[in-house]
């Protein structure tokens, strides 16, 4: 297939997924604790030992003029059939007429990571043996969805992040069937990412030449005490989803300077839905500080040099000037729609690719949109 636009970013979330995919595919001593769908007087709700957990069929009811960007995605017919149970990121061939709209060849698809909490996400499941299978269960479904169209779907495994080996085994499962890659919950890492524990994860990325993600899912803020939730609604709101993508920082700077990339050179990982323009500065930083006071980690080559040879981070509506290419590294980059979240550029990405980056070279251009994904997800 001849690649123009590869989207580095896409979604499918536990509120567009079959109701009954977990209890039916879960070990019977789990099937009670597993997510399931339930007809309620507010819709069909997604439950979990009866706890109303998210709604089905999208995070959000459409309102028309309560979001101008959802207005965008019901012209074009997104949320046509949705009243009828049937959602476009699960259905394969409506995902990709939601391709031909968009202009997009190809995605890659983050799913589920979530449900363990942390971030916005909140506190997550209690047992990791329920989230373990959760994210079995899911894997194994996403792969064999992508097998309807393989040139155009790749998809993500979701991996634990309580037990390093047992991540691990999940990486190793991923890239048996055909996943092209895996994301972790870094928040819910059950010891620090720059700990040397997780090293039998970085150690099979690197074996399996598979890249791992790392999803932001926010970071902390203070919010408003209960009895002012409303009344500063807006304003935490918009906090919180302002400083969402800063979260690939910590990300980063935990593995360059733990020494994974050192230690495990064909390992590969991505910040994503991070954005871009923050990472000049980080990188500069780091490169600084390690020259003036933590030289004693003992790094080979300059953190700036471990990033660019290993590192990525996907954006979606970013003005990308040629200062930012030269300074992170035009091979680090990679754009991606962000479908179908309310925060994406989805139906208009080829709008939001020429106003952000039609300035650019285009053989630069033609990098970040579709060549340094299809390099790092193996799209042919």
């Amino acid at each position: 297939m001849d690649y123009k636009v590869i989207s580095a970013d896409t979604h499918l979330d536990l509120t567009w997924l079959p109701g009954d995919m977990f209890t039916n595919a879960a070990p019977e001593r789990l099937r009670s604790k597993m997510p399931y769908v339930k007809e309620t007087d507010a819709g069909r709700r997604w439950i979990v030992e009866e706890e109303d957990i998210a709604r089905a069929g999208g995070f959000l009811a459409y309102v028309p003029g309560h979001s101008k960007h959802m207005d965008r995605m019901a012209e074009v017919g997104f949320y046509d059939e949705v009243d009828q149970g049937i959602y476009h990121p699960v259905v394969a061939d409506l995902r990709i007429k939601d391709q031909g709209i968009d202009g997009v060849d190809a995605e890659v698809i983050y799913g589920i990571l979530g449900i363990a909490g942390g971030g916005f996400s909140g506190p997550g499941f209690k047992d990791p043996e329920v989230t373990t299978s959760i994210y079995d269960i899911y894997n194994e479904w996403i792969a064999e969805f992508t097998k309807a169209s393989p040139d155009r779907l790749g998809a993500l495994a979701c991996i634990i992040s309580h037990d390093p080996k047992l991540a691990a085994q999940q990486l190793r499962r991923a890239a048996d069937i055909g996943l092209r890659g895996a994301e972790i919950n870094v928040s819910m890492m059950a010891k620090p990412m720059y700990h040397k524990d997780w090293d039998v994860l970085w150690a099979t990325s690197h074996e399996c030449r598979i890249p791992i993600s790392f999803h932001a899912l926010g970071i902390s803020h203070r919010r408003p005490e209960p009895e002012e939730q409303e009344e500063y609604y807006y304003v935490e709101d918009g906090v919180r989803e302002c400083l969402f993508q800063l979260a690939g920082a910590e990300f980063l700077l935990s593995a360059v300077f733990s020494g994974a990339c050192q230690r495990y050179p064909d390992f590969k990982f991505v910040l994503g839905e991070c954005g871009i323009g923050w990472i000049p500065y980080i990188i500069e930083r780091m490169d600084a500080e390690y020259d003036d006071r933590y030289h004693p980690i003992g790094l080979d080559m300059k953190p700036t040099e471990y990033w660019r040879r290993q590192g990525y981070s996907t954006f979606q509506n970013e003005h990308v000037s040629m200062d930012e290419v030269d300074r992170i590294g035009v091979d680090s980059i990679m754009w991606g729609s962000d479908y179908p979240h309310r925060d994406g550029v989805f139906p208009d990405s080829l709008q939001a690719i020429e106003k952000g980056m039609g300035h650019l070279p285009r053989e630069i251009r033609q990098k970040i949109v579709c060549d340094n994904a299809a390099r790092l997800y193996k799209f042919s």
